[in-house]
């Protein structure tokens, strides 16, 4: 079967699912690959990357943080998170400090324009849910939020 490449893998042909679960994992893959697409496109507009992105909204309502809870949180290695905020903290955006009672931890710092750079990140967060969200009826975010925590729910129980 043909497809567009703009339209990503073609779903149709996957035995064992009834066809109204399959059009509808398709639209949910599409609806994931485009949300991601302008989440990145958005960002990239300013300069912000996603691993920075995350990596600054997590620091920002936790500061202080130890960098192996950050490590923890963000779901990423220990040499992974180093090189990241080696690379935030050479654009000035984050300062690692020591921490005061136990020299093993170091803990993660918003500096002035990690802060600024949050901010941003706020406003152009606000204008993706604006875009993605904010055309839809109230009825709609409703009822979408009830089936997106009934699909959550499904996949927990499997997890």
């Amino acid at each position: 079967m043909h497809h567009d490449e703009c339209e990503g893998p073609s779903f149709s042909e996957i035995r064992g699912v009834d066809p109204a679960s399959l059009r509808v994992f398709h639209a949910f893959f599409r609806a994931m690959r485009l949300h991601r697409q302008l989440m990145f496109k958005m960002m990239s507009d300013k300069n912000i990357y996603p691993g920075q992105a995350g990596c600054l909204w997590v620091i920002g309502n936790h500061n202080g943080i130890p960098q192996r809870d950050l490590a923890r949180r963000l779901h990423v290695a220990r040499p992974t998170i180093t090189v990241m905020l080696h690379k935030m903290e050479t654009a000035g955006l984050i300062a690692r400090r020591p921490d005061e009672k136990d020299q093993r931890l170091t803990r993660i710092y918003l500096t002035d324009a990690g802060r600024c750079l949050q901010d941003e990140m706020n406003s152009i967060l606000a204008g993706f849910i604006n875009a993605s969200f904010g055309k839809m009826s109230i009825d709609d975010l409703k009822d979408f939020e009830r089936l997106l925590d009934a699909l959550c729910s499904n996949i927990s129980h499997e997890l």
